[in-house]
């Protein structure tokens, strides 16, 4: 069975990763075990903890990653694939190989841009760093 890190963050980019995640697992005879993560980067600014709870800012980062989530979790059981959601907390790059580390992935899929304004001309500043810093192969949907 094939183990797939599936990495979303509410992108067109990753919606169509998505696609591909579902496309894997019907061509695949072994199986695809989905693990779907989100990874929610932390608020910064000294004066942050100052004026925000820590349960406040976990609460947050929790129900932003739901919502990321949520329509993943939706789409990939009507097409027959499981998945299993994770939420992380750091530097997406990075947090998203030590998941397929800990998850023992075959596969990273995920989008080539984010939502952010300050992508790269041609890949995500995320997508190079994964790409990167894996050892295990990496497949970027545009």
């Amino acid at each position: 069975m094939l183990t797939l890190l599936l990495a979303i963050d509410g992108s067109e980019c990753s919606g169509r990763a998505i696609g591909y995640a579902i496309d894997r697992a019907a061509d695949s005879r072994a199986g695809v075990r989905v693990e779907l993560l989100n990874v929610q980067v932390p608020l910064a600014g000294p004066n942050v903890k100052l004026f925000v709870s820590q349960e406040s800012l976990e609460r947050y980062y929790r129900e932003e990653a739901q919502a990321i989530l949520e329509p993943a979790l939706a789409r990939l059981p009507q097409s027959g694939v499981a998945a299993t959601p994770h939420i992380g907390l750091g530097d997406p790059g990075r947090i998203i190989v030590d998941y397929a580390s800990s998850t023992r992935c075959d596969e990273i899929a995920m989008g080539s841009r984010g939502r952010g304004s300050l992508a790269g001309a041609v890949l995500g500043s995320v997508a190079q760093k994964v790409i990167h810093l894996s050892p295990v192969p990496v497949v970027v949907i545009r």
